[in-house]
C-alpha cells in the first residue's frame, strides 16, 4: 500500500475546509508542530478510514469535531499499480450512522454491509490493524508494542506479517479432506461387512434351493388336481344354476300373475259398485227434462218483459237529461236578469247628486257621467240580447212528451221471474252432470265385460305356469352343497398358490444370491483395494495437516525469518548504539519442570534477548532512550520484512514521536538510519514536535491550529 492522497473534514481538531494532503509530492516527510495541534490526527484519519480504528479505539463519535454533526475522511492509495480509494463518514444525528465505500478508479467495490466492505479492504491489503500497528506504525507511546507482548502474541503477529494464514487455510482444508476420507472408510467398512455376511450364506443357500425346488414340484402337482376338480364342480354348478334360475323366473311370473288376477277382481268389484251408483243417479234425468221445458217458456216471457222494462229505463234517463239541461238554462237566465237589474241600479244612481263611478268609487263629473251611462247602456243591450238567446221552452216541450210516454208504460216487478230463471241454470248444469254420468255408466259396463275376458285369460296363464313349475325339480340343496365344495377347493387353491409363490420367491432369492457370489467375491477384492487406497490417502492428508500446521511449514518459515529479522534489527541497532547493543531471538527454551526421564523439556517460544557491553539484561533495566532504540530497530526490521512479503506490499512507514527520549546524538543517529532505509519504503512519515529535529528533513508538513480548526502546510516541495 502506497499512500496517494488524504482528504478530511471535521475530523478531531480539523475543520470543515482542510487542504488535501498529496503524498505523491514527497518520499520522506516530517509532520511537525506544537503539541495538541493535530499532528497524530493525520495518522488517525488514515487508520480510521481504512480499518475503522484510531487511538481512541473502535469508537467514532469522539472523533467528530466539537460542535459538528458529521465527519468525513477519504484516503487513496496505490496497490499493485492499481489506484484504490476508501471513503468513510460518520453522522451523529438519528442515533449515529456510519458509511463506508471502496472504489477502484471509477468502479464501486462497496459491499452490501459495512462489515463486508471492511473485510474486503483487509483482504485486499492482506493486513489487519494489529499487524500494521505492530510493524510499520510506531504509534506515540506504543513503540514497544511488539517487544512487550508475550511470546504467543509475537508469534501470531509475526505469522500475520509473514502471511502464514494461508497455511492455516491449507491445514484446515487437509483436516476436512482427512475427515471426508475417514467417512468414506467407515462406509466402506460397513459395505465389506455386508459382503462378507452375504458370502457366508453361500453353502446354506444350496440346501434351501433344493428344498424350494421340491416344494414347488409337490405344490404344482396338487394344484393341477384341485384345478381339475374345481373345473368339474363349476360346470355342474352352472347347470344347476340355470335350472334354479328358470324355476325362479317361473315362480316370479306366477306370483306376478296372481297379483294381477287379484287386481282384476278388485277392479271388477269396484266398477260394479260404480255402475249401481251411476244407474241411481241417471234415474232423475226425465224429471229434470220436464222442469227445463217449463223454465224455457218462462224465460221467453221474461225476455218480452225485459224489453218493456228497458224502454222505460231509456225514457227515464232521457227525461233526467232534459231536466238537467233545463236547470242549467234556468240558472243562466237568473244570472243575466240579476246583471240587468244591477245595471239599472247603477244608471239610476248616476242621476243622483254626487254620484260615484261604479268602477273606481270616485265622484264623477258631467263628461265622465255621460261616458259611464253610455258604457252601461251598451252592457245592458248586450245582456238583453243574450237573455233572449237562452230559451227553455224546447226542453219543457220535450219533457212533457216523454212524461206522456212514461205514463203509457206500467211498472213491472220481475223479481219472482228472475228467481225461477236462476233455477234454469242450475237445472241445466245438473242435466249436464247426469249426462256425463250416463256416459260413464256405459263406459264402466264395457270395461267390466273386458275385465271378465282378461280375468279368464290370466287364470288360464296361471294354471299353465304352475304346470311348468311342477315339471322342474328343486335343486337348491344340491346347489348349496356344490357351492360349499367349490369354496373349500378355492381356499385350498389360494393357500397352495401362496405356498408356491413363497417357495418361488425363496428359490429366486437363493438363485440370485448364488449367481451374485462370484460378483461379490470380485467386489470384495475391489473394496479391499479401495480401502487400502483410502487409508493411504488419509495418511497423506494427516501428514499435510501436520506440515501446514503451526509446528510444520509455518514454524520452518518463522525459523527462517527470525535470523533475517535479527540480522536487520542488529544492523540498525549497531548504527543507533555505536555497536554497543545487540538483540537475539530465541524460538525454543527449556521448561522449568522435568520429564519422566529426568531431563527438562523443550517448548516453542519467541523471546527477545537484549545485550550490551555489560552483558544480557532484562528489557526493563534499560533506559528509555536505549529501550526506544531497541524497539525502533526491531520495528523497522519487521516493517522491512512486511514490505517484502508477497500479497501485503505495505511500503509505508510511520513513526509517531518517541524522539524525546533521545539526546542530540541519538536523534541524529535515528535520522541517519532513516536516511539509510528510506529506499526500502515508498513513503515514510515522521511525526515530531521538536523544532531541532524537523530541520533534519527536506519536506515538512507543518500543522497549526487556527480559528476554523487545525490545518497544515507542506513546505519543501
Amino acid at each position: 500500500m502506497i499512500p496517494v492522497s488524504l482528504k478530511l473534514s471535521n475530523f478531531t481538531s480539523y475543520g470543515k475546509v482542510v487542504p488535501e494532503l498529496d503524498f505523491s509530492k514527497f518520499h520522506l516527510a516530517v509532520v511537525s508542530g506544537p503539541n495538541g495541534v493535530g499532528k497524530s490526527s493525520i495518522l488517525d484519519a488514515i487508520t480510521w478510514c481504512v480499518w475503522g480504528w484510531s487511538r481512541a479505539g473502535d469508537g467514532s463519535d469522539q472523533l467528530v469535531r466539537l460542535g459538528a454533526n458529521e465527519m468525513f475522511v477519504e484516503f487513496s492509495f496505490e496497490l499493485d499499480e492499481h489506484l484504490y480509494t476508501v471513503k468513510r463518514a460518520r453522522l451523529l444525528s438519528r442515533g449515529g450512522t456510519t458509511s463506508l465505500e471502496l472504489w477502484s478508479g471509477s468502479h464501486n467495490l462497496t459491499e452490501g454491509t459495512i462489515k463486508a466492505t471492511q473485510q474486503k479492504i483487509i483482504d485486499l491489503l492482506h493486513l489487519t490493524i494489529e499487524t500494521f500497528t505492530n510493524s510499520s506504525f510506531l504509534r506515540q507511546g506504543h513503540a514497544d508494542e511488539f517487544t512487550t507482548k508475550g511470546p504467543t502474541d509475537r508469534k501470531r503477529i509475526l505469522s500475520d506479517i509473514l502471511g502464514l494464514s494461508h497455511y492455516d487455510f491449507l491445514e484446515q482444508k487437509a483436516k476436512d479432506m482427512s475427515k471426508d476420507v475417514q467417512t468414506k472408510l467407515q462406509l466402506l467398512q460397513y459395505q465389506l461387512l455386508e459382503i462378507e455376511a452375504e458370502l457366508a450364506q453361500k453353502s446354506e443357500g444350496q440346501n434351501k434351493l433344493k428344498a424350494a425346488e421340491e416344494t414347488i414340484t409337490k405344490v404344482e402337482k396338487t394344484l393341477t388336481q384341485i384345478e381339475d376338480d374345481l373345473k368339474g364342480l363349476r360346470q355342474k354348478k352352472e347347470e344347476l344354476a340355470i335350472l334354479t334360475q328358470q324355476r325362479s323366473e317361473l315362480e316370479q311370473s306366477l306370483s306376478a300373475s296372481k297379483l294381477e288376477l287379484e287386481e282384476i277382481l278388485s277392479q271388477g268389484k269396484s266398477r260394479a259398485e260404480r255402475i249401481k251408483q251411476l244407474e241411481i243417479e241417471t234415474q232423475a234425468l226425465p224429471q229434470i227434462d220436464k222442469k227445463l221445458a217449463t223454465l224455457n217458456q218462462l224465460q221467453k216471457k221474461f225476455q218480452e218483459i225485459g224489453l218493456k222494462k228497458q224502454k222505460r229505463l231509456e225514457i227515464e234517463r232521457h227525461l233526467a237529461t232534459l231536466t238537467g239541461q233545463r236547470a242549467v238554462k234556468q240558472e243562466k237566465q237568473n244570472q243575466l236578469k240579476k246583471q240587468l237589474w244591477e245595471i239599472d241600479s247603477q244608471l239610476a244612481g248616476l242621476e243622483k247628486e254626487g254620484a260615484k263611478c261604479p268602477t273606481c268609487g270616485q265622484e264623477v263629473g258631467k263628461e265622465h257621467k255621460v261616458r259611464v251611462k253610455k258604457e252601461l247602456a251598451e252592457s245592458k243591450t248586450r245582456l238583453q240580447q243574450e237573455l233572449k238567446s237562452v230559451d227553455i221552452s224546447k226542453e219543457e216541450s220535450e219533457m212533457k212528451k216523454q212524461q206522456e210516454l212514461l205514463k203509457s208504460l206500467p211498472k213491472i216487478d220481475t223479481a219472482d221471474i228472475e228467481e225461477k230463471i236462476e233455477q234454469l241454470a242450475k237445472l241445466q248444469a245438473e242435466k249436464e252432470q247426469l249426462l256425463q254420468s250416463k256416459a260413464q255408466l256405459l263406459t264402466e259396463k264395457k270395461t267390466v265385460l273386458e275385465l271378465r275376458v282378461f280375468y279368464k285369460n290370466k287364470l288360464d296363464n296361471i294354471q299353465n305356469i304352475e304346470k311348468e313349475i311342477n315339471k322342474l325339480p328343486s335343486v337348491i340343496n344340491q346347489l348349496d352343497q356344490i357351492t360349499r365344495e367349490i369354496t373349500q377347493k378355492e381356499e385350498t387353491l389360494t393357500s397352495l398358490r401362496n405356498e408356491e409363490r413363497q417357495a418361488r420367491n425363496i428359490y429366486g432369492q437363493i438363485k440370485e444370491l448364488i449367481s451374485r457370489t462370484e460378483q461379490l467375491e470380485n467386489l470384495l477384492e475391489s473394496k479391499i483395494r479401495e480401502k487400502a487406497n483410502l487409508e493411504n490417502e488419509k495418511s497423506s492428508y494427516e501428514e499435510l495437516t501436520l506440515a501446514f500446521g503451526k509446528k510444520g511449514i509455518q514454524a520452518m518459515i518463522i525459523e527462517t525469518a527470525i535470523p533475517e529479522i535479527e540480522e536487520e534489527a542488529n544492523k540498525l541497532l549497531d548504527a543507533l548504539s555505536e555497536g554497543r547493543m545487540k538483540v537475539r531471538f530465541e524460538t525454543l527454551r527449556e521448561t522449568k519442570t522435568k520429564t519422566q526421564s529426568g531431563e527438562k523439556g523443550i517448548v516453542e517460544t519467541l523471546d527477545i534477548i537484549i545485550s550490551d557491553e555489560m552483558g544480557e539484561r532484562p528489557y526493563e533495566m534499560y533506559s528509555g532512550g536505549e529501550a526506544f532504540r531497541v524497539n525502533f530497530a526491531i520495528r523497522l526490521a519487521l516493517s522491512k520484512l512486511l514490505t517484502r512479503r508477497a500479497g501485503a506490499r505495505l511500503q509505508f512507514l510511520v513513526i509517531d514521536e518517541g524522539f524525546g527520549t533521545q539526546d542530540t546524538t541519538g536523534r541524529t543517529r535515528i535520522v541517519a538510519v532513516l536516511d539509510t532505509i528510506k529506499n526500502d519504503f515508498e513513503k515514510i512519515l515522521v511525526i515530531t514536535h521538536l523544532d531541532e529535529l524537523k530541520e533534519e528533513f527536506p519536506v515538512r508538513i507543518e500543522v497549526s491550529k487556527e480559528t476554523g480548526g487545525s490545518t497544515f502546510t507542506v513546505v519543501g516541495i
